[in-house]
């Protein structure tokens, strides 16, 4: 007599098509990796549904990661911060989506960006030609001195657009040091790149959204993007760290004022060996 050995109705036996591991067979998600099982052929209907889903849909990583930092950073960050990664978009690519849109939009009305920026600049070029007149009498050309300064804000903004890219991979790592003097620990220099890193990449969808309705309104709207850089700075520290108002608003003074003074030294620094440069080649 005969027997057959094999166990009917045994599940087969298959692999994950991601990270190849073994798997049972009717599983809907892969227990090591976390991807979906995917059994049925591609159609137009379901790649259609898919990508609808993957870019518009409310529970994908980058409209969850973008919800939660408005409305509860401290839970987001705390929560990428001790290993929940999965379901959040990597804070690099968010700061890199954010930085993508503003210099798009900045490019795309590049005109307007330079304008924009020099009537924002008009005021402060005004009050200090104003101070320099005082001091120096009539010695002192106040007309000249407001085009001089014109041309140099505009050039200056002119390479911002040029090489905005760099400036924020410059940026970002000043920050994040500044950030790390200020609020310390728990958190070391790594965690506290990862936290500034998302609250600028909602700081630029914040500036480039302020920024289009400038240029539909008043130029002026535009310097609310400053203000709402150092209200979600403060904002986001404040809940990760638990602070009362009159504790984040100490911490973001400090931050400013050593951001300042950082800035500061390195425009006397450049100046320096800019003339020390130009000294030995010259």
């Amino acid at each position: 007599m005969y027997f057959n050995n094999q166990i009917p109705n045994q599940p087969k036996q298959m692999s994950c098509k991601n990270c190849s591991s073994t798997l049972v067979n009717y599983s809907l998600f892969c227990n090591q990796c976390g991807a979906k099982i995917v059994n049925d052929r591609i159609t137009i209907k379901n790649i259609s549904a898919d990508a609808f889903q993957n870019i518009f849909g409310w529970d994908n990583r980058f409209f969850l990661t973008f919800r939660k930092l408005i409305t509860a950073p401290q839970i987001l960050i705390g929560e990428y911060l001790n290993g929940t990664r999965k379901k959040y978009i990597n804070p690099f690519t968010f700061l890199g989506i954010g930085s993508a849109i503003a210099i798009f939009v900045f490019n795309f009305f590049a005109d307007d960006f330079l304008a924009l920026q020099v009537d924002s600049n008009k005021q402060t070029i005004e009050m200090t030609s104003k101070i320099m007149s005082s001091r120096f009498g009539s010695d002192f050309d106040v007309e000249s001195f407001k085009k001089d300064q014109l041309k140099l804000i505009t050039k200056m903004n002119t390479l911002t657009l040029k090489y905005f890219n760099i400036l924020v991979l410059l940026l970002i790592p000043i920050y994040t040091f500044i950030a790390k003097l200020v609020y310390r620990k728990p958190y070391n220099y790594a965690e506290h790149l990862v936290i500034n890193s998302f609250i600028q990449g909602i700081t630029f969808w914040a500036m480039t959204f302020i920024f289009v309705i400038s240029i539909y309104t008043s130029p002026t709207i535009y310097l609310l993007s400053i203000f709402f850089s150092i209200f979600f700075y403060t904002y986001a520290y404040g809940k990760l760290y638990n602070l009362t108002i009159a504790e984040s608003i100490l911490k973001i003074f400090l931050f400013i004022a050593i951001l300042l003074g950082t800035i500061i030294a390195l425009f006397i620094l450049s100046f320096v060996f800019g003339y020390i440069f130009a000294a030995l080649f010259s």
